[in-house]
């Protein structure tokens, strides 16, 4: 059996302390949504069920839920340490966005036709048959 000393031991547990650090998962974080958002709009084009699901407002509040509470939990355990304003300011414009982002379905008005389905059928099909009588 290997026997662990004290030094090593230290060193384990400040390797543990560096990965879990509350900088590095905010990076990460960042970089996971970077992904998100590059990623999304192609999935959007190429799977339109998958898009169906996704483009719910419901789930832009989903996300604001998930992700509002860690940035603001990132942003001030940052700011205890490195005391830089505009680390704060920066992270809270970005909090503004996503819920700007989250509410703004909320906001669209909804579309309405111009002509109803069955009138734009029937009248599509008559200038097609005149031009075809007309040759």
């Amino acid at each position: 059996m290997l026997k662990v000393l004290p030094s090593q031991e230290a060193q384990l547990t400040e390797s543990r302390v560096k990965f879990w650090n509350p900088d590095r998962v905010g990076v990460w974080a960042s970089i996971l949504c970077a992904i998100h958002c590059a990623a999304t709009p192609v999935l959007l084009l190429l799977l339109p069920t998958f898009g169906k699901a996704w483009s719910h407002p419901a789930s832009h509040w989903g996300m604001a839920l998930i992700v509002v509470p860690i940035a603001g939990l990132m942003m001030t355990k940052g700011f205890q340490k490195h005391r830089r304003k505009w680390i704060l300011l920066s992270g809270s414009l970005g909090i503004v966005l996503v819920l700007v982002g989250a509410v703004l379905p909320y906001l669209e008005t909804p579309k309405q036709s111009i002509v109803p389905l069955e009138n734009s059928v029937s009248e599509t099909e008559a200038p097609v048959e005149e031009c075809a009588g007309v040759g």
